[in-house]
């Protein structure tokens, strides 16, 4: 993507963890979606499962860094199968985050940043 036509709110940077996924709802309800971490940034985070969550949908993420699991409240706002395959790359955005949990996010951010993972 060039420059011109990239129309994030904010820079990614590759960051590897394990996570989870809850959905709630009639629809696509999920109480345990695995999933591996990408890259995040901070408006949201980008992950790769084979349970994804609907566009729009509130997902609650558990994210675990180091010996500790932490839940951030998202929603999906991207979500594109990969090729022909069963796993899908999903963005979460934070904008439905309490103050304390974008708190967090700043100091997970600003850690990261100093030694992110090489491009790839």
């Amino acid at each position: 993507m060039t420059e011109t036509t990239n129309r994030r709110r904010a820079g990614r940077v590759r960051f590897a963890a394990i996570a989870t996924m809850e959905t709630k709802g009639i629809l696509n309800a999920n109480d345990q979606a695995l999933c591996a971490v990408r890259n995040v940034s901070r408006t949201g985070i980008g992950l790769e499962t084979g349970q994804p969550p609907i566009p729009g949908q509130t997902v609650l993420l558990r994210l675990a860094l180091d010996a500790e699991v932490h839940e951030l409240k998202t929603r999906a706002t991207r979500v594109q199968r990969r090729g022909n395959s069963n796993f899908y790359e999903v963005g979460l955005d934070w904008n439905v985050c309490t103050q304390s949990q974008l708190n967090f996010l700043d100091e997970v951010l600003a850690v990261i940043e100093e030694a992110p993972l090489p491009t790839e």
